[in-house]
């Protein structure tokens, strides 16, 4: 099990909203519906990494079923700041970049690959500056250990076992959980440090508005803006965790 703790007697967030997507339409289509620029974005996707990345979360999960998600990123504009996991790329832009890209929404576009996206709003907006310090600086975070880690579970290497037993995060939701943390936001607060995932980040969107709001209101960076509850709008396209054929 990972050491994780339930908001008791919270409710569903009514501030998250499902939007069905249109005939034939794509996930830049729906975005554009949304209306969204800027926030964090959770991915479900279908590939053989994807669904093994959304069962290994089942833990975090009340109950057990694999989550919705398998990665997880800022969204900035038209792009996506995320650590991938499948075509990671050259190894000098893992280890200069501290494992984080950029990549186009379009990467995201299509559904069949990427049945499932949520975006989110949290108290306070990651910024800019707070994205570059996570890239340019291992001490933060180690974003390329753990995708070592978590690449020997994906490809069955060496007996690996799920990292996220061992509170070895998701690299993707590491990234976007200590940008965050920069920003003196506690975007996993059910869960023990560390093991930062994209299931993890969505029940703190859906179980611990009243967190958020409890503490919205107390000195610092945390108290910007005028939300005090996590809110999004979110797509749900393949519930049940499986591989595209």
């Amino acid at each position: 099990m990972i050491a994780n703790r339930r908001a008791h007697q919270a409710t569903n967030n009514p501030q998250l909203k499902a939007l069905a997507p249109q005939a034939a339409e794509g996930n830049t289509a729906w975005l554009r519906r949304v209306g969204a620029t800027a926030g964090v974005v959770l991915f479900g996707g279908s590939s053989l990494a994807a669904f093994r990345l959304r069962v290994a979360q089942s833990h975090v999960r009340a109950d057990f079923k694999p989550s919705f998600w398998s990665q997880a990123g800022i969204l900035d504009g038209n792009r996506v700041w995320t650590v991938p996991l499948e075509a990671i790329g050259a190894a000098e832009r893992v280890v200069e970049h501290n494992g984080v890209v950029a990549l186009s929404w379009k990467a995201f576009d299509d559904p069949a690959a990427y049945p499932n996206v949520a975006v989110l709003q949290f108290v306070a907006p990651p910024t800019d500056s707070n994205v570059k310090a996570v890239r340019a600086d291992r001490g933060i975070v180690d974003l390329p250990t753990l995708m070592v880690r978590w690449l020997g579970y994906l490809w069955g290497a060496d007996q690996s076992s799920n990292p996220l037993l061992a509170g070895a995060g998701i690299p993707s939701a590491a990234f976007v959980e200590s940008v965050f943390r920069l920003g003196h936001v506690d975007l996993t607060p059910g869960l023990a440090p560390g093991a930062s995932c994209p299931e993890a980040i969505w029940q703190s969107a859906k179980w611990w508005r009243q967190f958020y709001a409890d503490t919205a209101g107390t000195p610092g960076p945390a108290a910007r803006g005028d939300v005090t509850g996590p809110r999004g709008t979110y797509v749900l396209r393949q519930p049940a965790a499986m591989v595209r054929d």
